[in-house]
């Protein structure tokens, strides 16, 4: 290895620091030029040197991807230093509204609003803010075609998932007759108006 070429765990690391997302190995590859092989071993050299035995920074394997994040054993003098409050807490209203996403995803603004019984502009519009949804295409079959939203990376790595498959099935969480009554609720087209009063983000 000569002076002016970086070892893989170096490029490695350099990516991993500048990504606020975790990477994918693909992506990190195709990035540095390694080959996988290459990438796997860089990334098992930097487990054990971020690990949280070893490091205040740690490695996370999440969403299908690698981020560096803080120990979470340091999480007390991070606050501290940072001095910021801790983000809002998910209100109920979001959690559904990201249950919906999660699990009969991608849905529209409208079909959110069609299973919930409510209308979910507003939180959508606070989960969008918050990186925990995004817009991922559009139904092309609805009037206007509107925006088709999912759950983030941003998402699997707050709930500490590697993927969709991390969380129990929907058919586990609720019954035949109330998972008929969402799907007829789907395919509905009645609009639901917009409540009085705003609803909790």
């Amino acid at each position: 290895m000569t002076e002016n070429v970086p070892a893989p765990e170096h490029l490695i690391e350099s990516v991993l620091l500048v990504s606020a997302r975790p990477v994918g190995p693909d992506d990190l590859s195709s990035a540095t030029d390694l080959t996988p092989g290459e990438v796997e071993a860089a990334l098992a050299t930097l487990s054990e040197r971020y690990s949280p035995e070893n490091s205040g920074v740690v490695l996370r394997a999440v969403a299908g991807g690698y981020l560096f994040s803080t120990n979470p054993a340091c999480s007390a003098a991070v606050e501290r230093f940072r001095e910021e409050a801790r983000p809002t807490p998910l209100s109920g209203a979001a959690h559904e509204v990201l249950a919906c996403a999660l699990y009969l995803g991608p849905l529209t603004r409208g079909a959110i609003s069609r299973v919930r019984g409510v209308n979910s502009d507003a939180v959508v519009r606070n989960l969008l803010e918050r990186d925990l949804l995004a817009e991922v295409g559009a139904d092309r079959e609805a009037p206007g075609a509107p925006a088709l939203l999912a759950v983030t990376d941003e998402f699997l790595a707050a709930t500490d998932a590697a993927s969709r498959d991390d969380f129990p099935p929907l058919d586990s969480l609720v019954s035949q007759e109330e998972l008929d009554r969402v799907r007829e609720r789907l395919t509905s087209r009645e609009e639901i108006p917009a409540q009085a009063g705003p609803e909790a983000t």
